[in-house]
Protein backbone atom coordinates (compact mmCIF):
# COMPACT_ATOMS: atom_id res chain seq x y z
CA UNK A 1 0.00 0.00 0.00
CA UNK A 2 1.36 3.35 -0.80
CA UNK A 3 2.56 5.57 2.01
CA UNK A 4 0.14 8.71 2.43
CA UNK A 5 1.45 12.21 2.24
CA UNK A 6 1.89 12.49 5.87
CA UNK A 7 3.14 9.18 6.60
CA UNK A 8 5.86 10.10 3.94
CA UNK A 9 7.07 13.19 5.27
CA UNK A 10 7.32 11.58 8.51
CA UNK A 11 9.58 9.04 6.78
CA UNK A 12 11.79 11.39 5.16
CA UNK A 13 11.84 13.19 8.90
CA UNK A 14 12.92 10.74 10.48
CA UNK A 15 15.22 9.17 8.10
CA UNK A 16 17.10 12.82 8.32
CA UNK A 17 17.04 12.87 11.96
CA UNK A 18 18.49 9.75 11.80
CA UNK A 19 21.24 11.01 8.95
CA UNK A 20 22.03 14.26 10.68
CA UNK A 21 21.71 14.07 14.50
CA UNK A 22 22.17 10.36 15.35
CA UNK A 23 24.73 9.95 12.75
CA UNK A 24 23.48 6.79 11.94
CA UNK A 25 24.92 5.08 8.53
CA UNK A 26 22.29 4.78 5.12
CA UNK A 27 22.22 1.30 5.82
CA UNK A 28 21.60 1.51 9.02
CA UNK A 29 18.44 4.12 8.86
CA UNK A 30 16.91 1.61 5.88
CA UNK A 31 17.07 -0.83 8.01
CA UNK A 32 15.68 0.92 10.95
CA UNK A 33 12.77 1.94 8.60
CA UNK A 34 12.46 -1.43 6.83
CA UNK A 35 12.63 0.00 3.14
CA UNK A 36 15.49 -0.70 0.77
CA UNK A 37 18.64 1.92 0.45
CA UNK A 38 16.76 2.70 -3.25
CA UNK A 39 13.78 4.08 -1.37
CA UNK A 40 15.40 5.56 1.30
CA UNK A 41 17.70 7.92 -1.47
CA UNK A 42 14.50 8.50 -3.47
CA UNK A 43 13.25 9.86 0.14
CA UNK A 44 16.50 12.04 0.62
CA UNK A 45 16.45 13.37 -2.83
CA UNK A 46 12.88 14.44 -2.00
CA UNK A 47 13.89 15.96 1.17
CA UNK A 48 16.73 18.13 -0.27
CA UNK A 49 14.29 19.31 -2.94
CA UNK A 50 11.13 20.40 -0.93
CA UNK A 51 13.92 22.12 1.07
CA UNK A 52 13.93 20.27 4.68
CA UNK A 53 17.85 20.42 5.03
CA UNK A 54 19.65 23.74 5.33
CA UNK A 55 23.39 23.96 5.87
CA UNK A 56 25.36 26.22 7.42
CA UNK A 57 29.35 25.94 7.19
CA UNK A 58 30.85 28.07 9.77
CA UNK A 59 34.11 29.39 8.83
CA UNK A 60 36.02 29.49 11.82
CA UNK A 61 39.11 29.86 10.25
CA UNK A 62 38.74 32.53 7.37
CA UNK A 63 39.89 30.09 4.94
CA UNK A 64 36.27 30.40 2.66
CA UNK A 65 37.53 33.26 0.23
CA UNK A 66 40.75 30.92 -0.50
CA UNK A 67 38.03 28.02 -1.25
CA UNK A 68 36.20 29.92 -3.42
CA UNK A 69 39.91 31.50 -5.05
CA UNK A 70 40.81 28.44 -5.85
CA UNK A 71 37.16 27.48 -7.63
CA UNK A 72 37.33 30.70 -9.71
CA UNK A 73 41.02 29.81 -10.65
CA UNK A 74 39.97 26.14 -11.57
CA UNK A 75 37.14 27.58 -13.74
CA UNK A 76 38.78 30.19 -15.27
CA UNK A 77 41.99 28.30 -16.47
CA UNK A 78 40.63 24.62 -16.95
CA UNK A 79 43.07 23.85 -13.88
CA UNK A 80 43.13 20.11 -12.59
CA UNK A 81 44.40 21.27 -8.89
CA UNK A 82 45.66 24.64 -7.41
CA UNK A 83 46.83 25.32 -3.65
CA UNK A 84 46.55 28.70 -2.40
CA UNK A 85 48.23 29.89 0.92
CA UNK A 86 47.19 33.15 2.69
CA UNK A 87 50.44 35.40 3.28
CA UNK A 88 49.28 38.59 4.05
CA UNK A 89 51.98 40.97 3.68
CA UNK A 90 55.01 38.42 3.44
CA UNK A 91 58.01 39.79 1.99
CA UNK A 92 58.90 37.59 -1.11
CA UNK A 93 61.51 35.77 0.56
CA UNK A 94 59.13 34.65 3.01
CA UNK A 95 56.59 34.41 0.73
CA UNK A 96 59.11 31.95 -1.39
CA UNK A 97 59.87 29.86 1.36
CA UNK A 98 55.90 29.51 2.55
CA UNK A 99 54.88 28.44 -1.56
CA UNK A 100 57.57 26.42 -1.11
CA UNK A 101 56.45 24.55 2.07
CA UNK A 102 52.99 23.97 0.70
CA UNK A 103 53.97 22.72 -2.95
CA UNK A 104 56.63 20.06 -0.72
CA UNK A 105 52.98 19.08 1.38
CA UNK A 106 51.30 18.73 -2.38
CA UNK A 107 54.25 17.10 -4.10
CA UNK A 108 54.56 14.34 -1.02
CA UNK A 109 50.94 13.34 -1.46
CA UNK A 110 51.51 12.28 -5.27
CA UNK A 111 54.92 10.54 -4.91
CA UNK A 112 55.14 7.04 -4.95
CA UNK A 113 57.88 4.89 -5.65
CA UNK A 114 59.10 4.03 -9.67
CA UNK A 115 57.97 7.40 -10.34
CA UNK A 116 59.69 9.57 -13.46
CA UNK A 117 59.66 13.50 -12.28
CA UNK A 118 61.12 15.98 -14.61
CA UNK A 119 62.97 19.41 -12.80
CA UNK A 120 63.41 22.42 -13.63
CA UNK A 121 64.62 25.58 -11.81
CA UNK A 122 63.69 28.41 -9.50
CA UNK A 123 63.96 29.59 -5.94
CA UNK A 124 60.72 28.15 -5.18
CA UNK A 125 61.38 24.82 -6.39
CA UNK A 126 64.56 25.65 -4.19
CA UNK A 127 62.50 25.87 -1.18
CA UNK A 128 59.96 23.01 -1.92
CA UNK A 129 62.59 20.54 -2.11
CA UNK A 130 64.02 22.46 1.52
CA UNK A 131 60.98 21.29 3.20
CA UNK A 132 60.46 17.37 1.34
CA UNK A 133 60.75 14.84 3.73
CA UNK A 134 62.72 12.09 3.20
CA UNK A 135 61.21 8.67 2.89
CA UNK A 136 63.11 5.37 2.36
CA UNK A 137 59.42 3.89 1.25
CA UNK A 138 59.97 5.97 -1.58
CA UNK A 139 62.45 4.22 -3.75
CA UNK A 140 63.26 3.68 -7.97
CA UNK A 141 62.56 7.43 -8.73
CA UNK A 142 64.00 9.04 -11.79
CA UNK A 143 64.77 12.35 -11.77
CA UNK A 144 64.74 14.32 -15.33
CA UNK A 145 66.33 17.89 -15.35
CA UNK A 146 64.39 19.55 -18.28
CA UNK A 147 67.33 22.40 -18.98
CA UNK A 148 70.70 22.96 -19.40
CA UNK A 149 72.91 25.19 -16.23
CA UNK A 150 72.20 28.77 -16.29
CA UNK A 151 74.74 30.55 -13.83
CA UNK A 152 76.60 30.26 -10.47
CA UNK A 153 73.68 30.24 -8.41
CA UNK A 154 72.29 27.03 -6.55
CA UNK A 155 68.70 28.00 -6.95
CA UNK A 156 69.41 28.03 -11.00
CA UNK A 157 71.41 24.77 -11.31
CA UNK A 158 68.72 21.94 -11.86
CA UNK A 159 71.51 18.84 -11.46
CA UNK A 160 71.80 20.12 -8.04
CA UNK A 161 68.31 20.84 -7.03
CA UNK A 162 67.61 17.24 -8.68
CA UNK A 163 70.60 15.31 -6.72
CA UNK A 164 69.26 16.90 -3.44
CA UNK A 165 65.67 15.79 -4.37
CA UNK A 166 66.81 12.31 -5.25
CA UNK A 167 68.76 12.15 -1.81
CA UNK A 168 64.95 12.26 -0.01
CA UNK A 169 64.15 9.49 -1.26
CA UNK A 170 66.06 6.91 -3.18
CA UNK A 171 66.59 6.73 -7.20
CA UNK A 172 69.09 8.01 -9.68
CA UNK A 173 69.36 11.04 -11.13
CA UNK A 174 69.38 12.11 -15.69
CA UNK A 175 70.93 15.45 -16.29
CA UNK A 176 71.03 17.86 -19.08
CA UNK A 177 74.69 17.82 -19.02
CA UNK A 178 74.82 21.13 -21.03
CA UNK A 179 74.57 24.92 -21.00
CA UNK A 180 71.42 26.85 -20.22
CA UNK A 181 71.79 29.23 -23.22
CA UNK A 182 74.29 29.21 -26.16
CA UNK A 183 75.77 31.51 -27.94
CA UNK A 184 74.91 30.84 -31.21
CA UNK A 185 71.39 29.03 -32.54
CA UNK A 186 73.06 25.89 -34.45
CA UNK A 187 75.55 25.49 -31.81
CA UNK A 188 71.62 24.75 -29.45
CA UNK A 189 70.44 22.45 -32.34
CA UNK A 190 73.83 20.56 -32.26
CA UNK A 191 73.75 20.21 -28.50
CA UNK A 192 69.81 19.15 -28.41
CA UNK A 193 70.84 16.50 -31.03
CA UNK A 194 73.53 14.71 -28.96
CA UNK A 195 72.18 11.26 -27.86
CA UNK A 196 72.20 11.50 -24.18
CA UNK A 197 70.48 15.05 -24.36
CA UNK A 198 68.29 13.87 -26.89
CA UNK A 199 66.81 10.93 -25.12
CA UNK A 200 66.66 13.14 -22.06
CA UNK A 201 64.19 15.39 -24.34
CA UNK A 202 62.28 12.48 -25.47
CA UNK A 203 61.86 10.97 -21.80
CA UNK A 204 60.24 14.12 -20.73
CA UNK A 205 57.04 13.41 -22.38
CA UNK A 206 56.28 10.41 -20.67
CA UNK A 207 57.20 11.76 -17.12
CA UNK A 208 54.74 11.05 -14.17
CA UNK A 209 54.69 14.62 -12.14
CA UNK A 210 56.59 17.55 -14.32
CA UNK A 211 57.66 20.94 -11.71
CA UNK A 212 58.44 23.56 -12.64
CA UNK A 213 59.19 27.16 -11.62
CA UNK A 214 57.36 29.65 -13.29
CA UNK A 215 60.01 33.10 -13.78
CA UNK A 216 58.90 36.41 -13.19
CA UNK A 217 58.84 39.40 -15.50
CA UNK A 218 60.95 41.32 -17.24
CA UNK A 219 60.86 44.95 -16.33
CA UNK A 220 62.23 47.55 -18.72
CA UNK A 221 65.77 49.06 -18.20
CA UNK A 222 66.75 46.67 -15.67
CA UNK A 223 70.71 45.16 -15.95
CA UNK A 224 69.54 42.03 -14.67
CA UNK A 225 66.49 39.56 -14.41
CA UNK A 226 66.71 36.68 -11.17
CA UNK A 227 69.94 34.70 -11.38
CA UNK A 228 69.73 34.66 -15.15
CA UNK A 229 73.23 35.87 -16.68
CA UNK A 230 70.96 37.74 -18.96
CA UNK A 231 72.92 41.34 -20.84
CA UNK A 232 70.86 44.42 -20.83
CA UNK A 233 70.58 43.85 -24.79
CA UNK A 234 68.65 40.29 -23.95
CA UNK A 235 66.43 42.00 -21.59
CA UNK A 236 65.86 45.02 -23.85
CA UNK A 237 64.39 42.23 -26.66
CA UNK A 238 62.18 40.33 -23.87
CA UNK A 239 60.80 43.46 -22.88
CA UNK A 240 60.09 44.67 -26.46
CA UNK A 241 58.37 41.14 -27.27
CA UNK A 242 56.03 41.81 -24.28
CA UNK A 243 57.87 38.80 -22.40
CA UNK A 244 55.32 38.32 -19.10
CA UNK A 245 57.72 35.43 -17.67
CA UNK A 246 58.91 32.04 -18.65
CA UNK A 247 59.47 28.49 -17.56
CA UNK A 248 62.50 27.08 -17.77
CA UNK A 249 63.90 29.90 -20.34
CA UNK A 250 61.21 30.00 -22.61
CA UNK A 251 59.72 33.17 -22.27
CA UNK A 252 55.77 33.72 -23.09
CA UNK A 253 53.51 36.92 -22.80
CA UNK A 254 50.75 37.25 -20.65
CA UNK A 255 48.39 35.44 -23.79
CA UNK A 256 51.13 32.11 -22.98
CA UNK A 257 52.31 33.06 -26.80
CA UNK A 258 56.50 32.22 -27.06
CA UNK A 259 57.82 35.72 -27.25
CA UNK A 260 59.79 35.74 -31.06
CA UNK A 261 63.18 36.54 -29.86
CA UNK A 262 66.85 35.36 -30.80
CA UNK A 263 67.18 33.60 -27.68
CA UNK A 264 64.33 31.90 -28.11
CA UNK A 265 66.47 29.44 -30.21
CA UNK A 266 69.93 29.59 -28.06
CA UNK A 267 68.42 27.42 -25.47
CA UNK A 268 68.72 24.33 -24.15
CA UNK A 269 65.77 23.02 -22.41
CA UNK A 270 62.14 21.28 -23.17
CA UNK A 271 59.58 22.31 -25.48
CA UNK A 272 57.15 24.10 -23.15
CA UNK A 273 54.57 23.52 -26.02
CA UNK A 274 54.41 19.83 -25.28
CA UNK A 275 53.59 20.53 -21.36
CA UNK A 276 49.47 20.46 -21.84
CA UNK A 277 50.20 16.46 -22.96
CA UNK A 278 52.44 15.69 -20.27
CA UNK A 279 50.69 13.66 -17.18
CA UNK A 280 50.57 16.26 -14.74
CA UNK A 281 52.64 19.58 -14.70
CA UNK A 282 52.54 20.98 -11.29
CA UNK A 283 53.93 25.47 -11.22
CA UNK A 284 54.70 26.95 -8.10
CA UNK A 285 55.58 31.05 -7.57
CA UNK A 286 53.57 33.91 -6.65
CA UNK A 287 53.67 37.72 -5.52
CA UNK A 288 53.72 40.98 -7.28
CA UNK A 289 56.39 40.18 -9.37
CA UNK A 290 55.21 37.00 -10.95
CA UNK A 291 51.22 38.47 -11.64
CA UNK A 292 51.50 38.38 -14.91
CA UNK A 293 53.93 35.42 -15.55
CA UNK A 294 50.96 33.18 -13.90
CA UNK A 295 48.81 34.41 -16.11
CA UNK A 296 51.27 33.72 -19.28
CA UNK A 297 51.58 29.82 -17.98
CA UNK A 298 47.77 29.58 -17.29
CA UNK A 299 46.27 31.22 -20.83
CA UNK A 300 49.25 28.80 -22.37
CA UNK A 301 48.08 25.95 -20.83
CA UNK A 302 51.12 25.09 -19.85
CA UNK A 303 50.07 24.04 -15.89
CA UNK A 304 47.62 21.28 -14.37
CA UNK A 305 47.89 22.34 -11.18
CA UNK A 306 49.08 25.53 -9.76
CA UNK A 307 50.53 26.28 -5.94
CA UNK A 308 50.35 29.93 -4.81
CA UNK A 309 49.21 32.47 -2.47
CA UNK A 310 45.85 34.52 -2.43
CA UNK A 311 47.01 38.00 -2.97
CA UNK A 312 48.20 36.74 -6.44
CA UNK A 313 45.09 34.41 -7.33
CA UNK A 314 43.18 37.60 -6.72
CA UNK A 315 45.56 39.87 -8.95
CA UNK A 316 45.53 36.84 -11.87
CA UNK A 317 41.44 36.80 -11.87
CA UNK A 318 41.10 40.31 -12.24
CA UNK A 319 44.00 41.07 -14.61
CA UNK A 320 41.80 37.65 -16.50
CA UNK A 321 38.63 39.23 -16.57
CA UNK A 322 39.87 42.33 -17.65
CA UNK A 323 41.35 40.95 -20.22
CA UNK A 324 37.64 39.07 -21.71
Amino acid sequence: MPLSQDQRYYMKLKALTYLYEDGLTQTEIAKRLNISRVTLNRLLDEARSEGMIKFEIVDVRGKQNAIRLEKKMCELFGLADIRLIDAGSADEKTLNDRIGAEAALYIEQKLRSDMKIGLTWGRTLNNMIQYLTPNARIRDLTLYTLVGGASTSSNFQPNLLAQRFINKYSGKTVVITAPFICQHENLCKAIKKEPDIANILAASHSLDLTLVGIGEEPQAGADHLSDYSFDKETIAELVNAHAAGDICGNFFDVNGRLCRTQLRNRIVSIDIRDLPSHKCVIGMGGGAKKINSILGALNGHYLHSLITDTQTAEKVIRKKEEMG
